[in-house]
């Protein structure tokens, strides 16, 4: 029996990727072909004709991995034609009599196909993430949705699966808003679009504030809003290291432990610390290019029924996660979309 669960909410996303220990795997010439299955209905009106496609993803070679045959041999998704063809042919496909001659600009962040293997069974992951915009009249482009989605699919042989409902996923998001027009009074010029990331971090006062607020943040929301759902009074550290293994809070005249397991992040003097599961304690995040970095220890167990997480935080997707129970330092940074750690190189230090 098959099951699909489609998943918005952040925190319920058990997707959890990584490049960085798979190079070698990926250097096999396996391929799985990926193209969009196109609909047959068509929109009573649509507004735009043309989509146009500015593709951020980390990893533009490929659209992820998926395991072929019974030893699960490693594959790199390749679309059979270029994403931003194939988008436009999700337009072409859908577009009836009643269609205007507007401009959609998909602005992509993540599109990525994985796979983990369990005892008894498979999970097939599509990861989607991305914004997409309207072209005003006036030149200018305003946002008509954006999307952070995974779908995780369970079964005995996930791989078509997996492909045929990322390819749904897709179509249901062009379809749906290709007869919207936008709501909001935002306008953005093609050059704030194009580095929307950029663009998106200016209202986040995480990224803008120049003193952060001390406190405890038990979700990334708060931490983006700078809005603390508990004070601290003290930290101990964990050496000389930065690293925190105890906050504490005054209650009742005295200094109280406060408990760590439901918290994201705290900030203490002005500073981001990031709790980590696997290791207990909370890593120092430094702020560089507009982005905030922290080192931490990434493990999963690929028996579980589930992948497991490492954080408070799930990690965004830029790859698949195929380690064994031993923990790794990675550097990371905080995905500003959702909060999810983004692996980016593995540490060689023996103190971390």
């Amino acid at each position: 029996m098959k099951k699909i669960i489609v998943k918005t909410n952040f925190e319920k996303i058990l997707f959890l990727v990584i490049i960085c220990l798979t190079s070698a795997l990926w250097s096999q010439k396996r391929t799985e072909p990926f193209t969009i299955s196109l609909p047959t209905h068509k929109l009573e009106k649509s507004y735009y004709k043309t989509i146009k496609l500015i593709d951020k993803r980390e990893d533009t070679t490929s659209l992820g991995i998926v395991q072929q045959g019974m030893l699960n041999a490693k594959a790199k998704v390749i679309p059979t034609s270029s994403i931003s063809s194939q988008f436009q042919s999700i337009l072409n496909s859908i577009n009836g009599d009643d269609t205007e001659e507007g401009t959609m600009v998909l602005y992509l962040k993540q599109l990525y196909f994985a796979e983990v293997t369990a005892k008894l069974s498979e999970h097939g992951y599509c990861y989607f993430q991305g914004f997409l915009f309207s072209k005003n009249n006036d030149g200018t482009y305003s946002l008509i949705d954006q999307t952070d989605t995974v779908i995780d699919i369970k079964a005995t042989d996930v791989t078509t699966k997996t492909l045929e409902k990322g390819s749904e996923m897709l179509v249901d998001f062009i379809s749906k808003n290709a007869s919207k027009k936008p709501e909001t009074n935002n306008h953005y010029t093609m050059e704030q679009v194009m580095t929307f990331d950029d663009t998106a971090k200016q209202s986040i006062s995480f990224y803008n504030s120049p003193q952060l607020k001390d406190g405890v943040y038990r979700n990334y929301n708060a931490l983006k809003n700078q809005q603390p759902d508990q004070e601290i009074t003290n930290v101990k550290f964990y050496g000389n290291a930065p690293k925190i293994v105890r906050i504490y809070e005054m209650a009742d005249g005295k200094e109280k432990e406060i408990k760590k397991g439901d918290i994201y992040a705290i900030v203490y003097k002005g500073e981001p610390y990031i709790y980590l599961s696997i290791e207990n304690l909370f890593t120092k995040a430094i702020k560089r290019d507009n982005d905030y970095y922290f080192i931490g220890k990434i493990r999963s167990n690929p028996n579980a029924g589930s992948m497991m997480v490492t954080g408070a935080a799930f990690f965004g997707a830029i790859g698949v996660l195929i380690m064994s129970n031993p923990a790794y330092p990675f550097e990371m940074k905080i995905d500003y979309f959702n909060g999810g750690f983004i692996p980016i190189k593995e540490i060689q230090n023996k103190n971390y």
